[in-house]
């Protein structure tokens, strides 16, 4: 989309505090270069004649803006992990309907009568694909100024059901206008007023400094959001090698659950707990956090590791000892693999 010679004006909300510091100009050029990428990856995935305009940009409160946003509309909230803050696209209820229409062949002006109704498997696909576009486009914008993610949050139906903060709060509320081929559709997006502290001319001013704490503060949010694989020690049961050894498929050991249950993480205790259930699914209840059992564990790894090191003298009984134990357990391998070909 080629950018107009004019600059663009966007204007105030009336009885919107005046003197604030933010930059407006700041944020109208990089909504510019977010129209301009979210267009071109538009047409990358709807086959449709896209276009995308400015509307206005105005600072008002959250009521105001509820007042103003259309009401029939595909709502989803995205959270600025860099900025500590939320966001919402209130976006036309058409528009997944009509990109689907023009990806199968339409030209995307069907009738939508049932506004309400649940989107189906494609649909879902596509409005997921939609947003990705809308997510990369904002941030590639935000990239010079200030590095941010959005991470899918929730998505909504009402603006009653939106509450991004209280009634006086204030926010930034941007209109643009999405059109598939002929079919124009309206877009308004809802920043609250803390999000725009990092374009103030004073940040601004040290962008060297904030961009390094813009990035602490999303890699520290990325590595709170790691998933970390947790194993629940239901039970333990001490086994001689003569039981295991007389062990066949179908026998039953009996288990105790009456213990405290550890929790796992690689390797680590953390936690202990109590086994249940909650709301129809299996269930550990925590009672206790192993704080120091992490710092106990390293230090035990390493004095582990420095006895490995060493050269240790085994006594001749034990020696035969443990060709005893290792003659045993291959048997006991060998048995196992006879029980599993019989069956």
């Amino acid at each position: 989309m080629t950018q107009p010679t004019v600059p663009l004006h966007f204007p105030f909300a009336k009885g919107a505090s005046e003197g604030l510091d933010w930059n407006r100009t700041q944020v109208e050029n990089l909504h510019l270069q977010f129209l301009a990428q979210w267009r071109q990856s538009l047409s990358a995935l709807v086959p449709a004649d896209v276009h995308i305009h400015a509307g206005e940009l105005q600072l008002k409160t959250y009521q105001q803006f509820v007042g103003d946003a259309q009401t029939q509309a595909d709502i989803q909230v995205f959270e600025i992990d860099a900025l500590q803050s939320l966001c919402a696209w209130i976006l036309d209820a058409r528009w997944v309907a009509t990109a689907v229409d023009c990806m199968f062949g339409g030209a995307g002006r069907i009738p939508v009568r049932d506004l309400t109704r649940r989107m189906t498997p494609i649909e879902l696909g596509v409005r997921q694909r939609l947003l990705e576009s809308l997510a990369t486009a904002y941030e590639a914008a935000w990239q010079a100024v200030y590095p941010i993610r959005l991470q899918p949050l929730r998505q909504e139906q009402q603006l009653s059901s939106l509450r991004m903060g209280l009634a006086q709060d204030s926010v930034l509320h941007a209109k643009f206008s999405l059109v598939f081929n002929r079919v124009e559709m309206q877009v308004d997006l809802c920043l609250p007023r803390r999000a725009l502290d990092e374009l103030s001319p004073s940040r601004l001013t040290s962008t060297e400094d904030a961009k390094p704490a813009a990035w602490s503060r999303s890699l520290q949010h990325q590595l709170n959001s790691t998933p970390v694989e947790s194993i629940a020690v239901l039970c333990e049961k001490e086994l001689t090698v003569a039981q295991l050894l007389s062990l066949s498929i179908g026998q039953v050991l009996p288990i105790d659950l009456g213990e405290p249950v550890r929790l796992m993480v690689d390797g680590v205790s953390l936690l202990t707990g109590r086994y249940g259930v909650r709301n129809g699914h299996y269930a550990l209840k925590v009672e206790q956090v192993n704080e120091e059992h992490a710092a106990r564990d390293v230090g035990m790894s390493q004095s582990d590791a420095s006895l490995d090191g060493a050269m240790l003298d085994v006594p001749p009984k034990a020696q035969a000892d443990l060709m005893a134990a290792a003659e045993a357990m291959n048997e006991l391998a060998d048995q196992i693999q006879k029980n599993e070909g019989a069956t």
